[in-house]
């Protein structure tokens, strides 16, 4: 496969071993489930999710071009299936799920990857000035998902996909004011709208008051909503260097309500050890560096942006979780990439670094063709 990024394909598949292994571990200490049906669900999802790389590095560049020009018609559609988990039940007292038998669906997750597909597109539309193609944005659809994600709810969903719209925006060449400003601009009109959904939002925005409770300060709600942080503590505490050893976490068996999902780096720290967290977080850094390296390599916009959309992504994937899990950020139900149990997850880290393996090989081939003709 000419101009494949191996460099990116190995550290992911290493990720996904490793995390193979971590959903096991973790999920050995949740009663009445087998962790092996935990872990087959994982390589069936890592194996879609490979596949999906795979596919979309081989697209031609026509195709790419087309995917951003029905861009608009995904991120409507991702929209439609983010309204459709409204009406499924809540889970762990937030809603955002649609379950289909044993499968659920986290529509989100698709959704940040169709807003940076979506945004590279529509931040480089031909014949028009980047002012345009700013004004051009859909405000209006941004500004609903943010709501909808209010009442989901899921913090965690407002922060990662607000985060990628304004590092796209700033990285299309956008005046600061303009990224400032808009992003400024949705969460007053967010908020100003949230009063207008009243008391059908009370209790969802009670939950999420009580999340920023607990991180507070959890101590002083150690029985109740300051629970699983204060475990998220105590696992990452006793793990010290080289942790307790794998499978022989204390937490995970009862005191961490999602060991093998959104605390699954506190069982890593606390049974491998906090040596084991900071290779696993080179591994995911060299990824976005080598994702923000043929970003700036390649002079044309749309495909920079879609890279440095994907690294924005996985960045702040992994401040949002590991900011819950060590207590600097609220707990707000964001998976760990790659190492987090949950098909999703797994499948949309894949369509975004499938298309950017696609962009990479368009990047390097036309870098090949410049040094021939040269």
């Amino acid at each position: 496969m000419l101009y494949f990024d191996w460099w990116i394909m190995l550290v992911v598949i290493g990720l996904m071993a490793f995390g193979s292994v971590m959903s096991f571990s973790a999920s050995a200490g949740i009663t009445n489930v087998s962790p092996t049906s935990f872990l087959q669900k994982q390589l069936f999802f890592y194996g879609i999710a490979l596949a999906l790389m795979l596919m979309f590095f081989h697209l031609s560049r026509h195709w790419v071009k087309i995917l951003g020009v029905f861009s608009w018609a995904f991120y409507l559609i991702s929209m439609a299936l983010m309204l459709l988990a409204v009406l499924f039940p809540p889970i762990n007292g937030a809603r955002g799920w649609i379950v289909l038998g044993p499968i659920s669906i986290q529509p989100v997750e698709i959704y940040k990857v169709t807003i940076i597909l979506w945004m590279s597109f529509a931040m480089t539309r031909k014949n028009h000035t980047l002012k345009d193609n700013f004004i051009h944005l859909g405000w209006i659809r941004i500004i609903m998902s943010t709501v909808l994600l209010y009442t989901y709810p899921d913090m965690g969903g407002i922060i990662i996909t607000l985060g990628i719209l304004f590092i796209i925006v700033l990285s299309s060449g956008a005046k600061a004011r303009y990224a400032v400003g808009s992003l400024g601009a949705v969460l007053v009109i967010w908020w100003a709208l949230i009063p207008a959904f009243e008391p059908w939002l009370e209790k969802f925005g009670y939950y999420m008051m009580q999340r920023f409770t607990a991180y507070l300060n959890p101590w002083k709600y150690a029985q109740t909503i300051g629970n699983q942080l204060i475990n998220s503590y105590y696992a990452v505490s006793n793990g010290g260097l080289f942790g307790r050893g794998i499978g022989r976490s204390l937490q995970k068996t009862g005191n961490l309500p999602e060991p093998n999902t959104d605390f699954i780096m506190a069982v890593v720290s606390e049974e491998l050890g906090a040596v084991a967290i900071m290779i696993v977080l080179a591994a995911l850094l060299f990824v976005v560096w080598r994702l923000v390296y043929f970003a700036f390599q390649t002079g044309y916009m749309r495909f920079r942006l879609i890279l440095v959309g994907t690294a924005a992504y996985i960045m702040l994937q992994i401040i949002v979780n590991l900011g819950g899990v060590i207590g600097i950020l609220p707990i707000t139900g964001v998976t760990f990439p790659f190492i987090s149990v949950g098909g999703s997850s797994i499948i949309s880290l894949g369509l975004a670094l499938g298309l950017s393996l696609n962009v990479i090989k368009h990047i390097r081939y036309d870098k090949a063709q410049k040094l021939l003709q040269a």
